[in-house]
């Protein structure tokens, strides 16, 4: 009667009639246990049998025993879409982020709209506000997106995650990826240590404290492609140097995925002469590599020192350092897998997005191998 598909590691059930329209109709069950969905499945046919239930007509979804519907307010399934995701994907930081967004989204279009009637313009119109920043804006898109997509994966809503645009300056903006140049970084390594010699001399910087510090973290991020999070959570004991293995995530921190992840930096020798600097400086193994944990402390730090050493590319963040060893690995040649696995993007399509933004000729990559 019904058939069991798992797509991106979540179950749904598709009923099947040639006589409906469409043919098939496919219900989510939000569960990544086959043991709970094979469960589901049968109490779904079986309601399916005597009449119960009908995928084709029915609009409501079950999640966790609690009913939503496209009569439900977006508040509520805001509601729910927060304890799914905080149960199943987000990290505690990720949840109180998405949290504040979606719930300013929610309040500016009324609590009690019915979620059915959430079309993409209320996004857009969230989204393109003046009192908000480019920058402002493209994080909210990111946090929105997949609101939206989970709207209307659960046929909570008829969305289109394509029609959502962020504008800037008035007109439609394609996303950029913005990175370094390796003058960029010349440029702002030198400055950083510039200015630090001349504020020892005067005063301004404690020779035990001071910002050159920046200057390995700059390079140790644009090398190792780590996250800004991962890298101020690495301890001494994160970094084996028998195997010279980082292991990113401990008792301290949980990655992105949730998962510990290993960097392999044998071979590259700019980061051991980083990281064995730095671990000779840790006075513990449950020492922090680079010394500090703040994010908010670190950014302003290095959006103050950017802000004088590239004035006109203050777009520049941390995280476009990043970006910039992905770009560098990709220029290089290195096949874009491997550079997948180096940055542990937990799909292919990203790291493709950088390889497009490139625009390769291919004819000479080709050309390279095929001599």
């Amino acid at each position: 009667m019904a058939s069991l598909i798992k797509q991106h590691g979540l179950y749904y059930v598709q009923f099947y009639n040639g006589k409906r329209r469409p043919k098939q109709k496919r219900v989510p069950l939000r569960t990544r246990t086959k043991q709970t969905a094979l469960k589901l499945k049968r109490q779904l046919e079986d309601e399916f049998a005597i009449g119960a239930f009908d995928p084709w007509l029915d609009d409501t979804i079950y999640i966790e025993g609690e009913e939503i519907s496209k009569d439900s307010t977006i508040k509520e399934a805001l509601d729910q879409y927060i304890k799914v995701k905080s149960k199943k994907d987000w990290r505690p930081n990720t949840a109180k982020n998405a949290k504040y967004v979606l719930e300013d989204f929610v309040r500016k279009i009324s609590n009690v709209q019915p979620v059915g009637g959430i079309t993409e313009d209320h996004f857009n119109t969230f989204l393109n506000r003046t009192d908000i920043k480019y920058e402002t804006k493209r994080s909210h898109k990111k946090k929105l997106k997949t609101f939206l997509i989970w709207l209307d994966e659960n046929n909570l809503a008829k969305l289109n995650s394509k029609k959502l645009h962020v504008n800037n300056d008035g007109g439609e903006q394609e996303e950029s990826i913005n990175y370094f140049t390796k003058e960029d970084i010349d440029k702002l390594t030198s400055y950083i240590s510039g200015k630090v010699a001349k504020d020892l001399q005067k005063g301004f910087q404690k020779k035990e404290t001071n910002a050159l510090w920046l200057i390995d973290f700059i390079h140790w991020q644009r090398l190792s492609g780590m996250r800004l999070s991962e890298t101020l959570n690495l301890r001494a004991n994160d970094i084996n140097t028998d195997t010279w293995e980082i292991t990113i995530g401990n008792a301290h921190f949980v990655t992105k995925s949730k998962k510990k992840q290993v960097l392999p930096i044998q071979s590259v020798e700019p980061l051991k002469e980083i990281a064995r600097r730095k671990l000779a400086e840790c006075s513990s193994e449950d020492d922090r590599l680079f010394g500090h944990s703040c994010r908010r402390h670190t950014n302003r730090l290095f959006n103050r020192y950017l802000k004088k050493a590239l004035p006109n590319k203050t777009y520049l963040n941390i995280h476009s350092l990043r970006h910039t060893c992905c770009i560098e690995l990709l220029r290089a040649g290195v096949p874009i897998y491997t550079v997948q696995r180096w940055l542990r993007h937990a799909d292919v399509k990203t790291t493709q997005r950088y390889a497009d933004l490139l625009n390769m000729d291919i004819s000479e990559q080709v050309g390279r191998v095929l001599k």
